[in-house]
C-alpha cells in the first residue's frame, strides 16, 4: 500500500491539473453578451450617449459622421431641440465623446 500512495496522488494531481486547464479554458472562450453597438468605440461618453440617443434612432449612426467638434456640438444641440433628454453636462459629454471617436476626416 504504502507505493500505490505516490501513483495516487500522481493520478489525483494530473486529474486536478487537468480539470483546472479545461475550466481555464472555458472561461477565456466564453464571454458576456456580445456588444449591440460595435461601431461604437469605448471611452468616457459611450454608454450615456447609447442611453440618451436610442430612444429616438440607432446610436451607430454617429459612426457615419465625421464631423469636429463644433460640427457634433451643432448636431447634437439638434438632437436635444428634438427633445433628446439630458442636462447640459451631459450633451457636453456626449459632445467630448462624439468629437474623440468620429474626428472630422482631415
Amino acid at each position: 500500500m504504502i507505493r500505490g500512495r505516490p501513483f495516487m496522488r500522481a493520478v489525483s494531481c494530473a486529474a486536478a491539473l487537468v480539470l483546472l486547464s479545461g475550466l481555464t479554458a472555458g472561461a477565456q472562450t466564453s464571454s458576456g453578451p456580445a456588444d449591440e453597438h460595435p461601431t461604437l468605440p469605448a471611452g468616457p461618453g459611450r454608454e450615456l450617449m447609447i442611453r440618451v440617443c436610442s430612444p429616438c434612432h440607432s446610436p451607430d449612426l454617429a459612426a457615419d459622421q465625421q464631423l469636429g467638434p463644433a460640427g457634433w456640438k451643432s448636431l447634437v444641440d439638434q438632437m436635444a431641440s428634438k427633445g433628446a433628454e439630458a442636462t447640459d453636462a451631459e450633451l457636453e459629454e456626449i459632445v467630448l465623446y462624439l468629437a474623440k471617436a468620429f474626428p472630422a476626416s482631415k
